[in-house]
């Protein structure tokens, strides 16, 4: 990758990017969550943003986006949901580098500490995010799902 990673806000034009990145419907639980429905699509997509304070990022080299994710600043506390990954760019670190940005701009919005779930059985990003981390919280766990939090004082989410 030659160049920079850069954060953007997320536009219409990169749904269809998004959404092929998605290969099926246990991808689709594991990365959006239980509210989608196969086939995914850019209204299901877009209807999140008009949730008071969401906003939607993508992560690119140049112009092409090679990540994914949405955004909630309420309260001081951001929430980080809808993590995606070029398929042809998974297991290169491009999730904790696409983490770092989304931080980054949630401590740029005021967050002090930042949360996000977690499908059981995606180990990967379970551990990726704990590499950022992130620890899980029990008090929010469900049969699906692990709650994780970062307190954005330390100086893990950052490097």
């Amino acid at each position: 990758m030659p160049e920079p990673l850069s954060l953007r806000p997320r536009t219409s034009r990169d749904l269809d990017t998004v959404i092929s990145w998605i290969p099926d419907d246990a991808a689709l639980l594991m990365f959006a969550g239980p509210r989608l429905s196969w086939p995914p699509t850019g209204a299901q997509f877009a209807e999140p943003a008009a949730v008071p304070g969401l906003s939607s990022w993508v992560m690119c080299a140049g112009r092409s986006p090679l990540g994914h994710a949405e955004l909630t600043v309420q309260n001081g506390h951001a929430h980080i949901a809808r993590v995606i990954v070029d398929p042809m760019f998974r297991g290169q670190g491009l999730s904790k580098r696409l983490m770092r940005l989304v931080l980054g701009r949630a401590r740029a919005e005021g967050a002090r500490s930042a949360g996000l779930r977690v499908a059981k059985g995606n180990a990967v990003a379970l551990r990726a995010y704990q590499g950022l981390g992130f620890v899980i919280d029990p008090r929010g766990e469900t049969a699906e799902a692990w709650v994780l939090e970062l307190d954005l004082g330390g100086s893990a989410a950052t490097g």
